[in-house]
C-alpha cells in the first residue's frame, strides 16, 4: 500500500463515528481504572497488570521480555515499571543465571497482598462501568467483534512468507 492509498481511504462519517467512539470509551475506561488504582492502592494500571501476569505465571515470575509481551507494551516500559514496583517491595528483579541479557521479575508476598486488595476494587469498577451495561446479546456480539479485531491484529503482525 502506498502513501497515496491512505489519502484515498478517508473514513466515512459513519465509520469515523465508530472509531472515535471506540477510542473515547477505551481511553475513559483506562483513565477510570488508573485513577481508582492510584487513589486506593498507590499503583498504576500498568503496575497492576504486571502483578496480575506474574501472579498467573508458574512460580510467580516471568522474564522481563515475556512480561512485556503479555501486557502488550515495550520492554523498556516494563523495565521502568518493574523498577518502581521493586522500589515499593512488590516485585523483585534478578539476572538470569544462564543468560546475562535476561532479567526475571518475581512477585513478592507484599505484591500478592497488594494485588489481592486491588483486584476486587478494579473488578467492581469494570463491572459497574463496562460489563453491567451490556445485556447477554450485546456481550456475545462484543466478544465476537473483539475476537475478529484481535485475529486481524494477529494476521497483520505475522511475518509475510516469501517463496
Amino acid at each position: 500500500m502506498s502513501a497515496g492509498d491512505f489519502e484515498s481511504r478517508w473514513l466515512s462519517p459513519e465509520v469515523n463515528a465508530v472509531w472515535t467512539q471506540f477510542l473515547t470509551v477505551t481511553h475513559r475506561l483506562e483513565q477510570r481504572i488508573e485513577r481508582r488504582l492510584q487513589e486506593h492502592h498507590g499503583i498504576s494500571h500498568t503496575q497492576y497488570e504486571i502483578m496480575v501476569r506474574l501472579a498467573d505465571a508458574d512460580g510467580d515470575h516471568l522474564r522481563m521480555s515475556e512480561l512485556a509481551e503479555r501486557i502488550v507494551t515495550a520492554k523498556s516500559a516494563v523495565t521502568y515499571q518493574a523498577k518502581r514496583l521493586a522500589d515499593m517491595g512488590l516485585v523483585e528483579t534478578h539476572k538470569c543465571d544462564h543468560d546475562n541479557r535476561a532479567t526475571w521479575v518475581t512477585l513478592t508476598a507484599a505484591g500478592r497482598g497488594r494485588l489481592e486488595e486491588a483486584g476486587p476494587c478494579i473488578l467492581s469498577l469494570v463491572r459497574e462501568v463496562f460489563l453491567d451495561s451490556l445485556d447477554c446479546d450485546q456481550a456475545t456480539a462484543l466478544t465476537k467483534i473483539l475476537g475478529t479485531l484481535s485475529a486481524n491484529l494477529d494476521d497483520a503482525e505475522r511475518p509475510v512468507k516469501t517463496q
